[in-house]
């Protein structure tokens, strides 16, 4: 009986002693897997806007640009906490004038993109980055002084591809990101061809294939993310150039912008609100 007595205490003391080294080893564990912060941001840009369609008009229109943006960011899970997901939202408004003064176009754009960056170099001040998003428009560009023709649409969808680099200085961070299009759809009347007409059924070759031939963009985003006693203020630069060759018709939107906005995180870590948030 004491023998078993023995045997039975023994047991329970390997058990505890394998149960605490258990829990000790799943809690550093769960301790030493990283944030999954949300960096959750509102922009606001304002430049100029330099507007391009032969279906309206064969002249430029010049003016100004302005466009509200907002841009989350979301450290996920997949490929080893390295890969980073994107999803933005952008408003533009723009009005141009002609070159000699007497005639406007207007401009409205709507833009969603969804996508993501794998981290494939990081330190802890440099991260590089590269990945792809997808993206769908749809606006209008109207010219006041037309008649029978006083609007020509947008709308598109493309796959592009992205590249995206960061860079952790003592006082600030930077970032640097581009994209361009690759493969989509858009659509464009041909030249002459009314919207009267299209909606009587005559649509033929609106809905296009698109890629490097006919259509070429860009998005060039730089950004610098400031401390402010305990805000971060983000500036930066859009550089957005976007153009099209088809069926006739000759388009080009190109702006450059000054932004600036609150980017916010959406898990708080106290100890580390004038960081920056993309580290």
């Amino acid at each position: 009986m004491v023998k078993k007595n023995r045997i039975s205490i023994l047991l329970s003391l390997i058990f505890s002693f394998f149960s605490l080294n258990s829990a000790s080893l799943w809690s550093q564990d769960v301790d030493s897997v990283p944030l999954l912060i949300t960096n959750n941001s509102y922009l606001v840009g304002i430049g100029s806007a330099n507007m391009y369609d032969t279906y309206l008009s064969p002249l430029e229109y010049k003016g100004t640009s302005i466009r509200v943006m907002n841009e989350r960011m979301r450290r996920t899970t997949w490929f080893d906490y390295r890969f980073y997901k994107q999803q933005i939202i952008d408003l533009e408004v723009a009005k141009g004038d002609n070159p000699a003064k007497n005639a406007s176009e207007y401009w409205v754009l709507g833009n969603y993109r969804l996508g993501g960056h794998y981290q494939f170099y990081q330190t802890n001040r440099l991260r590089l980055g590269a990945g792809g998003l997808w993206d769908i428009a749809g606006g209008v560009l109207y010219n006041e002084r037309n008649g029978n023709n006083p609007a020509s649409a947008r709308a598109y969808t493309n796959l592009n591809l992205s590249a995206i680099a960061s860079y952790r200085f003592d006082k600030f961070a930077v970032r640097w990101q581009i994209d361009t299009p690759v493969a989509g759809v858009l659509f464009s009347p041909r030249y002459g061809q009314s919207y009267y007409e299209m909606s009587l059924g005559n649509s033929v070759d609106v809905v296009n294939f698109s890629s490097f031939h006919n259509q070429r963009a860009l998005r060039n985003y730089i950004t610098a993310d400031i401390p402010l006693n305990k805000y971060i203020i983000r500036v930066g630069y859009l550089g957005s150039y976007y153009q099209t060759k088809i069926n006739s018709i000759h388009t080009h939107h190109y702006t450059h912008s000054f932004v600036i906005g609150f980017p916010m995180e959406g898990v708080k870590t106290p100890r580390k609100k004038t960081e920056n948030l993309y580290w």
